[in-house]
C-alpha cells in the first residue's frame, strides 16, 4: 500500500492538467478571451473584496469549536491561522494546511491530538452542508451525472452517512465510549491509543452543534454569493437551485487535483451544458471564463494567506513538533 501511495498521488496531481489541456483543445480559445474581456470588474472586485467576511466566518467557526474544547484564542489568530492553512493547502504537496493549524495550536500549548480533532471537525461541518447541497445535484443532474445514477446515489448517501457519524461521535459521550471503548481500544497501537486518549473528552452540546452549524451555513451561503457575483459579472445569471447544486459539486470534485485545476473546469462545462441545454463544446468557453474567475478568487485567498504567515512563521510552528508534548 505504501508503494501505491506515491503512485497514486502522482496520479492525482497529473490528472488535473491533464483534464485542463483536453478541454482547452476542445475550446474556441477566442471566444474564451472574449468572454474573459467582457468580465464586469465591479461585479468582480466585489467578489474579491468579500474575502475578507469569508475568511473572519471561517476563522470564527473553528474558534467555536476550540472555545467549546477550552482552547480560547483570539478572532483574529484564528482568521490567521485559518488563512494560512488555505495558503498551505494549496502549495504544499500533501495538502498540510489544516495540519499546520494544529502544529500552532500545539505551540500555545494545546495537545497535538485535541487541535488535529478540532481541524477534523471544522472540514465536518463544510462537508456536512456542501455534501447535502451536492446530493441535490442527483434531481438536477440526474441525465449527465458520469458513472451510473445508482453509482452516485450510493457514494452520496455513503458520504453524508460518514459525515454525520463524525459529527455524532463529536455531539455523543455516549457515542464516543462507545465507538472508543469497544471497537477501537483493542485494535490500535498503544502508541496511536495514547495519543487518541486526549480526545476522548472533547464534546460538543447540541446547543454548540447548532451555533457552528449556523455559522457555517453563514459562510457557505457567503461563498456562494461570492461565486455568483461572477456568473452577473459574465452576464451569464442561472436559477438558483441547478447553481447551488452545481458549485456543491464543483467544491468537491475539485479536492482530486491541486487547487482544482481541470477537475473544476471538466465539472463547470458539464454542468452548465445540462443547466443551459446545450453542448458541451458550446459552453466551453463561458465555463471557462468561469471557472478561471474563480480561480482568481481561489489565489487571493492563497495571497492572504502567505502574507498572515509572514507574521505566523510557518517554520516556527513545526520546529516544535518533537519538542512538547503530543
Amino acid at each position: 500500500m505504501s508503494r501505491l501511495r506515491p503512485v497514486l498521488r502522482w496520479f492525482l496531481n497529473l490528472l488535473g492538467p491533464a483534464i485542463l489541456i483536453y478541454v482547452l483543445a476542445k475550446t474556441d480559445l477566442r471566444a474564451l478571451w472574449q468572454a474573459l474581456l467582457g468580465t464586469n470588474l465591479w461585479l468582480f472586485g466585489l467578489s474579491c473584496l468579500l474575502v475578507v467576511p469569508f475568511l473572519v466566518l471561517k476563522g470564527w467557526r473553528w474558534l467555536l469549536i476550540l472555545r467549546a474544547w477550552k482552547m480560547p484564542i483570539p478572532l483574529s489568530e484564528a482568521t490567521a491561522l485559518y488563512s494560512i492553512g488555505i495558503f498551505l493547502g494549496v502549495v504544499t504537496p500533501g495538502q498540510t494546511g489544516d495540519a499546520v493549524k494544529a502544529w500552532y495550536m500545539r505551540r500555545r500549548g494545546y495537545p497535538l491530538s485535541a487541535g488535529l480533532a478540532s481541524v477534523v471537525v471544522d472540514r465536518l461541518f463544510d462537508l456536512l452542508i456542501m455534501g447535502a447541497l451536492a446530493a441535490s445535484g442527483l434531481y438536477f443532474f440526474w441525465d449527465v451525472l458520469p458513472g451510473g445514477k445508482l453509482l452516485n446515489v450510493v457514494v452520496v448517501v455513503g458520504v453524508l452517512s460518514v459525515v454525520i457519524l463524525g459529527l455524532l461521535i463529536a455531539g455523543s459521550r455516549r457515542i464516543r465510549a462507545l465507538l472508543w471503548g469497544r471497537m477501537l481500544l483493542p485494535i490500535i497501537p498503544a502508541t496511536l491509543r495514547e495519543r487518541l486518549r486526549g480526545t476522548t473528552g472533547l464534546h460538543l452540546a447540541p446547543r454548540q452543534l447548532v451555533v457552528i452549524g449556523l455559522v457555517s451555513a453563514l459562510g457557505l451561503g457567503l461563498t456562494f454569493f461570492r461565486t455568483y457575483l461572477l456568473f452577473l459579472a459574465l452576464d451569464r445569471p442561472v436559477p438558483i437551485g441547478p447553481f447551488v447544486a452545481l458549485i456543491a459539486i464543483i467544491a468537491l470534485v475539485g479536492t482530486l487535483s491541486p487547487g482544482g485545476v481541470g477537475t473544476r473546469d471538466a465539472a463547470m462545462i458539464v454542468g452548465l451544458a445540462a443547466i443551459r441545454h446545450v453542448s458541451t463544446q458550446t459552453i466551453s468557453p463561458v465555463a471557462l471564463s468561469l471557472s478561471a474567475l474563480l480561480l482568481l478568487l481561489n489565489i487571493l485567498n492563497v495571497i492572504v494567506g502567505f502574507l498572515f504567515s509572514l507574521r505566523y512563521p510557518i517554520n516556527t510552528a513545526l520546529a516544535q513538533k518533537s519538542a512538547e508534548p503530543v
